[in-house]
């Protein structure tokens, strides 16, 4: 098993216990996926110096994590999962969306 799944792992059973919400866990997956697209960006397009070759250790994205752990099916199921969370992470913009006033 390879350590970034271990630590989004922890993370992830963290904020479930913590918060005790789908919300959260909706985020936070959302949250790390973002933050580990823009490290990659900087990392390929802005950063090109082996100075900081300790960001090639990061993960682009969460699927990329999933499929870290190669375990056939197991690993579609997990991209449907997060395909699901992306799925409930548009409805709550929506509806944020609509519910705010101009």
């Amino acid at each position: 098993m390879s350590i970034p799944l271990v630590i989004f792992i922890i993370a992830l059973v963290l904020v479930v216990v913590f918060y005790k919400d789908v919300r959260a866990f909706v985020y936070f997956v959302v949250m790390t996926d973002i933050f580990l697209r823009l490290v990659t960006y900087l990392k390929i397009n802005i950063i090109k110096d082996t100075a900081f070759s300790f960001l090639n250790a990061i993960p682009a994205d969460v699927p990329d994590i999933i499929r870290s752990f190669d375990l056939g099916v197991v690993t579609e199921i997990l991209i449907f999962v997060y395909v699901i969370t992306y799925i409930v992470f548009e409805i709550f913009l929506v509806r944020l969306f609509v519910k705010r006033k101009f």
